[in-house]
């Protein structure tokens, strides 16, 4: 991982709104659409109280530890991105071209840790202390691990170990 710089909080959510902007216009009436992981965003300032905005590589990517996902077939007890890119159902979403909707030049959101008050899908990630674990932008990160995308660039709560 390489540290592109520290980010606060206040300009983080500026990144965010400005990064789903054009998901956004496309469910105009769904005023809630990014309300998961805004509370997860959230919870991950309270609980760490710092962010960096890191370039990954494909291989740090692929150990990203992803959280129980009923559309991919995600275990409730979470796997890494390595493991997800294998599965059935995540090979036949990427045949389907639903890449094509996902945004490449955007931040995926990640936290040095599971939750520790967050969702169900955090709580179920046992062992996972220490491990980078995904907070927003789990299909990208299945899209971006299978297609080799590096670097990506992520913001990630806590202090992240530097290799």
């Amino acid at each position: 991982m390489k540290l592109r710089g520290s980010k606060s909080y206040p300009d983080l959510v500026k990144i965010f709104d400005n990064e789903n902007k054009v998901k956004d216009e496309r469910y105009p009436d769904e005023p809630d659409r990014d309300s998961w992981p805004r509370h997860r965003i959230n919870e991950a300032n309270l609980q760490f109280g710092e962010w960096g905005e890191y370039e990954l590589s494909h291989a740090e990517l692929l150990n990203v530890r992803l959280h129980w996902n009923r559309d991919f077939g995600i275990p409730e007890d979470g796997m890494t991105a390595v493991d997800a890119i294998r599965l059935t159902s995540v090979r036949d979403w990427i045949a389907e071209g639903k890449v094509k909707d996902l945004p490449g030049d955007s931040h995926i959101w990640l936290a040095v840790s599971p939750l520790k008050s967050g969702p169900v899908e955090h709580q179920r990630l046992k062992g996972y202390e220490g491990h980078i674990v995904v907070l927003d932008g789990i299909h990208r990160i299945v899209a971006w691990a299978t297609e080799g995308k590096e670097p990506v660039l992520a913001f990630i709560a806590g202090k992240a170990e530097i290799t």
